[in-house]
Protein backbone atom coordinates (compact mmCIF):
# COMPACT_ATOMS: atom_id res chain seq x y z
CA UNK A 1 0.00 0.00 0.00
CA UNK A 2 1.31 3.40 -1.07
CA UNK A 3 1.43 6.18 1.32
CA UNK A 4 -1.58 7.85 -0.44
CA UNK A 5 -3.83 4.58 -0.31
CA UNK A 6 -2.85 4.55 3.92
CA UNK A 7 -3.76 8.23 4.60
CA UNK A 8 -7.25 7.81 2.58
CA UNK A 9 -7.60 4.74 5.11
CA UNK A 10 -6.67 6.68 7.92
CA UNK A 11 -9.04 9.66 7.20
CA UNK A 12 -12.20 7.22 6.65
CA UNK A 13 -11.40 5.27 9.73
CA UNK A 14 -11.02 9.06 11.56
CA UNK A 15 -14.46 9.66 10.08
CA UNK A 16 -16.35 6.93 10.88
CA UNK A 17 -14.93 7.06 14.58
CA UNK A 18 -16.49 10.38 14.37
CA UNK A 19 -19.75 9.33 12.91
CA UNK A 20 -20.21 6.40 15.38
CA UNK A 21 -19.18 8.31 18.72
CA UNK A 22 -22.05 10.99 17.11
CA UNK A 23 -24.87 7.94 16.31
CA UNK A 24 -24.00 6.69 20.03
CA UNK A 25 -24.88 10.55 21.41
CA UNK A 26 -27.94 10.23 19.18
CA UNK A 27 -29.54 6.90 19.69
CA UNK A 28 -30.84 6.10 22.93
CA UNK A 29 -30.66 2.81 24.16
CA UNK A 30 -33.07 1.08 27.33
CA UNK A 31 -32.52 1.46 30.68
CA UNK A 32 -30.34 -1.37 31.07
CA UNK A 33 -27.60 0.01 28.75
CA UNK A 34 -27.96 2.94 30.19
CA UNK A 35 -25.31 2.14 33.49
CA UNK A 36 -22.04 0.23 33.37
CA UNK A 37 -19.52 0.55 30.27
CA UNK A 38 -20.83 1.86 26.76
CA UNK A 39 -19.14 -0.79 24.78
CA UNK A 40 -18.81 -0.77 20.95
CA UNK A 41 -18.04 -3.77 19.62
CA UNK A 42 -15.11 -3.86 15.91
CA UNK A 43 -15.08 -6.33 13.59
CA UNK A 44 -12.05 -6.20 11.18
CA UNK A 45 -11.31 -2.51 11.10
CA UNK A 46 -8.03 -2.06 13.34
CA UNK A 47 -7.73 1.35 12.20
CA UNK A 48 -11.29 1.90 13.59
CA UNK A 49 -10.37 0.36 16.70
CA UNK A 50 -7.60 2.46 16.95
CA UNK A 51 -9.29 5.53 16.67
CA UNK A 52 -12.41 4.85 19.08
CA UNK A 53 -9.94 3.42 21.70
CA UNK A 54 -7.99 6.86 21.61
CA UNK A 55 -11.27 8.92 21.88
CA UNK A 56 -12.36 6.50 24.82
CA UNK A 57 -9.10 7.78 26.78
CA UNK A 58 -11.05 10.94 26.87
CA UNK A 59 -15.03 10.90 25.56
CA UNK A 60 -17.83 9.68 27.70
CA UNK A 61 -20.89 8.71 26.48
CA UNK A 62 -23.67 10.47 28.42
CA UNK A 63 -22.17 9.47 31.58
CA UNK A 64 -20.30 5.76 30.68
CA UNK A 65 -17.31 5.00 30.04
CA UNK A 66 -16.53 4.14 26.06
CA UNK A 67 -15.16 0.76 25.78
CA UNK A 68 -13.68 -1.32 22.22
CA UNK A 69 -13.80 -4.78 22.21
CA UNK A 70 -12.05 -5.65 18.70
CA UNK A 71 -13.93 -9.14 17.45
CA UNK A 72 -12.64 -11.88 16.49
CA UNK A 73 -15.34 -14.39 15.76
CA UNK A 74 -19.01 -14.36 16.04
CA UNK A 75 -19.03 -16.46 18.98
CA UNK A 76 -17.64 -13.25 20.87
CA UNK A 77 -20.01 -11.00 20.60
CA UNK A 78 -21.69 -10.81 23.80
CA UNK A 79 -23.97 -7.92 24.98
CA UNK A 80 -22.72 -3.90 23.18
CA UNK A 81 -24.36 -0.91 22.62
CA UNK A 82 -22.93 -0.91 18.50
CA UNK A 83 -21.20 -2.94 16.85
CA UNK A 84 -19.15 -2.19 13.32
CA UNK A 85 -19.15 -5.11 11.24
CA UNK A 86 -16.21 -4.66 8.31
CA UNK A 87 -16.94 -6.65 4.69
CA UNK A 88 -18.81 -6.04 2.18
CA UNK A 89 -20.72 -9.42 1.13
CA UNK A 90 -23.69 -10.37 3.45
CA UNK A 91 -22.09 -13.34 4.07
CA UNK A 92 -19.37 -12.01 5.88
CA UNK A 93 -21.34 -9.55 7.51
CA UNK A 94 -24.51 -11.40 8.56
CA UNK A 95 -23.14 -14.08 11.05
CA UNK A 96 -21.48 -11.09 13.71
CA UNK A 97 -24.77 -9.08 13.22
CA UNK A 98 -27.45 -11.98 13.58
CA UNK A 99 -25.90 -12.76 16.89
CA UNK A 100 -25.60 -8.79 18.03
CA UNK A 101 -29.32 -8.50 17.41
CA UNK A 102 -29.77 -10.51 20.51
CA UNK A 103 -28.88 -7.80 22.51
CA UNK A 104 -30.10 -4.47 22.27
CA UNK A 105 -27.43 -3.56 19.55
CA UNK A 106 -27.01 -0.49 17.22
CA UNK A 107 -25.37 -2.52 13.99
CA UNK A 108 -23.37 -0.77 11.72
CA UNK A 109 -21.73 -1.94 8.31
CA UNK A 110 -20.26 -0.48 5.25
CA UNK A 111 -21.36 -2.30 1.83
CA UNK A 112 -23.92 -2.14 -1.05
CA UNK A 113 -27.20 -3.55 -0.43
CA UNK A 114 -26.78 -4.08 3.71
CA UNK A 115 -29.06 -1.84 4.74
CA UNK A 116 -32.27 -3.18 3.22
CA UNK A 117 -32.37 -6.13 6.21
CA UNK A 118 -28.84 -6.30 7.44
CA UNK A 119 -28.14 -3.51 9.22
CA UNK A 120 -29.52 -0.39 11.19
CA UNK A 121 -26.99 2.36 9.04
CA UNK A 122 -24.62 1.89 6.42
CA UNK A 123 -21.34 3.86 5.90
CA UNK A 124 -21.79 4.92 2.11
CA UNK A 125 -18.88 7.02 -0.40
CA UNK A 126 -20.65 9.86 -1.92
CA UNK A 127 -18.00 11.00 -4.59
CA UNK A 128 -15.22 11.48 -2.04
CA UNK A 129 -17.26 12.30 0.79
CA UNK A 130 -18.10 9.35 3.20
CA UNK A 131 -21.80 9.39 4.15
CA UNK A 132 -24.41 6.90 6.01
CA UNK A 133 -27.87 5.44 5.07
CA UNK A 134 -30.10 4.34 7.73
CA UNK A 135 -33.02 1.33 8.19
CA UNK A 136 -35.13 2.95 11.31
CA UNK A 137 -37.32 -0.51 11.32
CA UNK A 138 -34.09 -2.58 12.76
CA UNK A 139 -33.38 0.20 14.79
CA UNK A 140 -37.02 -0.66 16.14
CA UNK A 141 -36.76 -4.38 16.30
CA UNK A 142 -33.66 -3.79 19.05
CA UNK A 143 -35.97 -1.24 21.11
CA UNK A 144 -33.18 1.57 19.95
CA UNK A 145 -34.66 5.20 19.52
CA UNK A 146 -32.92 7.33 16.82
CA UNK A 147 -32.93 11.10 17.05
CA UNK A 148 -34.17 13.17 13.69
CA UNK A 149 -31.15 15.02 13.50
CA UNK A 150 -29.19 11.33 12.43
CA UNK A 151 -32.08 10.82 10.40
CA UNK A 152 -32.00 14.17 8.88
CA UNK A 153 -28.67 13.68 7.98
CA UNK A 154 -28.55 10.69 6.40
CA UNK A 155 -28.96 9.80 2.46
CA UNK A 156 -31.09 7.63 2.69
CA UNK A 157 -34.04 6.06 5.19
CA UNK A 158 -35.60 2.94 5.44
CA UNK A 159 -38.71 3.03 7.26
Amino acid sequence: MGQASMNTMNTRAKFKATYILNFAKYTEWPAAYKQGDFIIGVVNDDDLALNLETAAKTKKINSQNLVVKRLKSPSEVTKCHMIYVSGASVGAVEPYINKAKEFNCLTITEGKGLIERTSAINFVVVGAAMKYEMNKSLFNQQDLIVSNTLENLATKVIN
